[in-house]
């Protein structure tokens, strides 16, 4: 008895989630309209962030992929100084077009979100544009900010700080190449290569560069690293040549 009822909140919890969904997306595409300081910016993570929470807790995934790559775009943006721009806007309407798009196959109970996925795929490489893609994996926001600072403006660069993220990220997105600390919580650098390079994803075979104070004899899976770096190397300004 006490399972049914559990069942039935649960229920009713996950209904009264679809029913303000679409309240939740049109207040995204509020913000994103109105991208004007830091403090828009924000509350558009905020939200974002939030109905991708609120959305796998009542096992809607298909919105937990879209935002989490939504937020990915968002923070892009934001480091290469283009989210104030015609084309940050652009670019995040049309996550929240897809928002629109999974809502309505879940009223018809249709679970094949594949075209969703497909344009994810669109959205992801017409956000790059012609440029390289480069994922950083680093769990300090000041060291992770210094390597980024140290690519050319040829590569569009993503940081994540939890090694789970960085390889839900890798799995689903396009990346020219990956570079990572050794240390990096949930998922170390080495998990998440030795995952990467046993999926079957796009990004299997992808230029890795692993950042560590460790000898490259002490690594256990230093074949999955293109390249084995001292932490040392944005002052000496090598990290571009690794990645020609």
């Amino acid at each position: 008895m006490a399972n049914n009822s559990i069942n039935d909140v649960l229920v009713l919890l996950r209904e009264e989630f679809l029913a303000a969904l679409p309240e939740r997306i049109n207040e995204i595409e509020r913000l994103v309209l109105t991208l004007v300081d830091k403090r828009e910016v924000e509350d558009l993570l905020r939200a974002v962030h939030s109905l991708k929470g609120t959305a796998g807790t009542y096992g809607f995934h298909v919105y937990t992929k879209i935002c989490h790559q939504m937020e990915d775009t968002i923070t892009a943006l934001i480091d290469s100084q283009k989210i104030y721009t015609q084309h940050a806007v652009n670019a995040l309407l049309n996550y929240n077009d897809l928002l629109n798009i999974a809502l309505e196959l879940i009223a018809n109970n249709d679970d094949n979100f594949s075209s969703v996925d497909a344009k994810l795929l669109q959205i992801d490489a017409a956000t790059a544009g012609p440029q390289r893609k480069a994922l950083i994996v680093e769990p300090s926001p000041l060291y992770a900010s210094m390597l980024s600072a140290s690519f050319s403006d040829d590569y569009l660069v993503k940081i994540a700080s939890d090694g789970l993220c960085a390889l839900e990220s890798l799995l689903m997105q396009n990346y020219d190449v990956v570079l990572t600390a050794m240390e990096v919580p949930t998922l170390n650098g080495e998990a998440i290569l030795s995952a990467l390079r046993l999926s079957n994803g796009k990004n299997r075979n992808i230029k890795a560069i692993l950042v560590t104070t460790k000898d490259r004899d002490s690594i256990n899976a230093a074949d999955l690293f293109n390249h084995i770096v001292d932490r040392n190397i944005i002052k000496d300004g090598s990290l571009l040549r690794l990645l020609d």
